[in-house]
């Protein structure tokens, strides 16, 4: 027989001890809810990064795009200028309009996949990302390798369409033109060493002039008649310098926006495979 007083003990006991339990698992509770608020959130800004990035992808494409086009039409002066050669920077052209074709799509994807939390089209976005990527990367090193040589070859193609297909400032055909508006445009004269350019062209065997007009200074002058030379009369610089230096100019930039479409390309590639992976968890938790 239990007394009253132990029994009513007994009992206020048992009921601390019942009453202990969900105390104790409210702090564990709330630890595994701000974990899990804080897992939500850095999915969320990854989703809005990927976002952001595969936005920037789609702009890049575009610019990709343009440049192929400029190359194609706008750049055309230059690209007539190596006469038999042109049809090569023809076809960077095309690849160019061809990648940012292919790399604003790619980035559609990706936008679609982030936005719409699907892991095909993420998944499809990684891998066509990856083969831009190793794309890039083999065309880098290639151009790094070969450029010396790409040097020399648009060097000698240009000179030789100077000496073999330059007819002239009256001259309409693709060629001639283009080298008259560089001459023009740039106030240069010949290709490395002025009229000394000029001997033994098809231009001067068929004119028997020694310059045309587009090298003077001044053109409506008397004494621009592709005979008479004098250090005033002449453009004093060649056009190879000034060719070489636009060049450089729009290889830098194309540089540096391929190198920052690569550092892009890469960031997508990362979030595209967390993301993945985050998605089948979240579908099929263990």
């Amino acid at each position: 027989m239990t007394p009253v007083g132990q029994a009513d003990t007994d009992s206020w006991q048992q009921v601390g001890l019942n009453s202990s339990r969900p105390k104790s698992s409210v702090p564990i509770k709330k630890g595994r809810t701000c974990k899990m608020a804080r897992h939500d959130k850095l999915y969320t800004w990854m989703r809005y990064l990927m976002l952001l990035l595969c936005v920037i992808l789609v702009i890049s494409g575009f610019v990709l795009l343009g440049l192929g086009a400029w190359i194609r039409y706008g750049a055309a002066t230059f690209v007539d200028v190596l006469g038999s050669y042109s049809s090569q920077l023809i076809y960077i052209s095309y690849i160019c309009i061809g990648m940012g074709s292919v790399l604003s799509f790619t980035g559609l994807i990706g936008c679609c996949g982030a936005w719409k939390e699907n892991r095909f089209f993420i998944m499809l976005f990684f891998f066509i990302v990856t083969m831009l990527f190793v794309a890039e990367i083999i065309g880098t090193i290639f151009v790094l390798t070969y450029r010396n040589l790409v040097s020399l070859v648009v060097r000698d193609a240009s000179k030789n369409s100077l000496m073999t297909a330059y007819m002239g400032p009256a001259a309409t055909d693709p060629i001639s033109t283009a080298w008259n508006t560089v001459m023009v445009k740039f106030k240069c004269c010949g290709f490395e060493n002025s009229t000394v350019d000029f001997k033994g062209s098809v231009f001067s065997t068929t004119t028997g002039l020694n310059y045309p007009k587009t090298c003077c200074v001044n053109k409506t002058l008397a004494d621009c008649d592709g005979i008479t030379i004098t250090p005033s009369l002449i453009q004093p610089q060649s056009c190879f310098g000034k060719v070489i230096t636009v060049i450089r100019e729009q290889s830098v930039i194309l540089g540096s926006a391929a190198g920052c479409i690569c550092m892009m390309e890469l960031s997508s590639m990362i979030l595209a495979m967390v993301l993945f992976v985050k998605l089948g968890l979240m579908r099929h938790p263990w």
